[in-house]
């Protein structure tokens, strides 16, 4: 297989693909899909001089044409912006004040000079011929099924103070607390750390459990200008410091995923202000997760607990359901940290001059004694309470 480079500008492109020197539909090719925003942010990048990835074709032997491998909807973006199809989107992050100024702008409406920037703008061709059977169709399979990215490896590529504040947190987490598979149940593979810290300071950003922490709602912030606090900063550092010394002293092997994980340190976070002995955490910590894990323990066999055991079998299955499902929606966080801390404050001999800990107590452990802990009895108790602030 021969590929030849060459490095046409927009207004030959254009040219070549409107006198059907350029098939953009070949049999293989899945047909035009994107949608107008997608075609906005390929002209933005153009507009802003961005790099845009190259285009592989193919030399036909049989019709003389040079059909799309790889590239179809850049090209199809291209033609149909110039057709005056859609306008600039002004927009677009990061912001821009000189494209700012051409939004809702098409093709004619432009200024000439843009005109200009964009018909002379140069796109990579790499075009394939003298290849065997099949071999085109093994390169299109390998360009168009990469490895996946994780939310986390694709926010990664935003180079801002959010991202850094972020790696360096989670680099503290393996460098210096030791955190990996061993201690807390998972590793930073495919950077699951980053992304349980962006979610955890964005939680402490917001103040709130009840606003939900969508992926576009991390993305934002990493796109923004503005970083963390330092405030932010020094909470999560602080409970994860506490964390692991509250794991040094838990005698079992606790093996958290991301979304209890998630939950234990916005407990821990709470507890900070109550400057409780470590080693009642931690015991706390090290009886939940033993029960959790092995059916043939029994949290309630603690004499200072009050409450049954069938009532608290179905909070610690709560608190397991929505740490393996629905793990990201409001109410499954909201769900894990009300268990966690029902339970806690049931099992603490301490007495906490706080309202809205005393009422948890008592309607906690109402449900748990009389066995009727649902999902739906929790949130009603969460709501009732505004569970919670942090």
């Amino acid at each position: 297989m021969h590929i030849q480079t060459s490095d046409p500008d927009i207004l030959s492109i254009v040219n070549r693909i409107e006198r059907g020197l350029i098939d953009l539909q070949p049999d293989f090719q899945r047909g035009e899909v994107w949608n107008t925003l997608k075609k906005q942010r390929l002209i933005d990048s153009i507009l802003r001089g961005w790099h845009i990835p190259p285009i592989h074709l193919i030399s036909s032997p049989s019709t003389n044409k040079i059909e799309v491998l790889d590239g179809q909807q850049r090209l199809v973006s291209i033609r149909d912006f110039i057709a005056c199809e859609f306008p600039i989107n002004g927009s677009l992050e990061p912001k821009n004040e000189e494209l700012a100024a051409l939004d809702g702008m098409y093709w004619y409406d432009l200024p000439l000079h843009y005109q200009d920037k964009i018909e002379l703008f140069t796109i990579r061709f790499l075009t394939i011929s003298d290849y065997k059977i099949g071999e085109p169709g093994e390169l299109f399979h390998r360009l168009n099924h990469p490895t996946s990215l994780t939310s986390a490896e694709q926010r990664n590529a935003f180079f801002g103070e959010s991202r850094q504040q972020v790696k360096s947190i989670a680099q503290y987490m393996t460098e210096e607390l030791g955190f990996d598979k061993s201690t807390i149940g998972f590793t930073n593979s495919r950077m699951a750390y980053d992304d349980v810290v962006a979610k955890l300071l964005i939680t402490i950003e917001n103040g709130v459990l009840g606003k939900k922490i969508t992926s576009s709602v991390i993305t934002d912030k990493y796109r923004s200008e503005n970083g963390f606090s330092r405030k932010c900063i020094s909470v999560l550092k602080n409970a994860l410091t506490t964390l692991s010394k509250v794991l040094e002293l838990s005698s079992s092997s606790i093996r958290f995923n991301k979304a209890s994980f998630h939950s234990w340190v916005l407990f821990v976070i709470s507890l900070e202000h109550f400057s409780l002995p470590i080693e009642q955490i931690a015991y706390f910590i090290s009886d939940f997760e033993m029960t959790r894990t092995n059916e043939e323990l029994d949290f309630f066999v603690i004499p200072k607990f009050k409450a049954t055991t069938e009532g608290v079998k179905q909070a610690m299955t709560v608190f397991i359901d929505r740490s393996t499902s629905r793990v990201a929606d409001t109410s499954s966080v909201i769900l894990r940290d009300v268990v966690l801390h029902g339970l806690f404050y049931l099992y603490s001999d301490t007495y906490f001059d706080d309202p809205q800990i005393r009422n948890l107590t008592e309607h906690f452990s109402h449900l748990v004694n009389r066995a009727s802990v649902t999902d739906d009895d929790l949130l009603s108790l969460a709501k009732n309470l505004d569970w919670r602030a942090l």
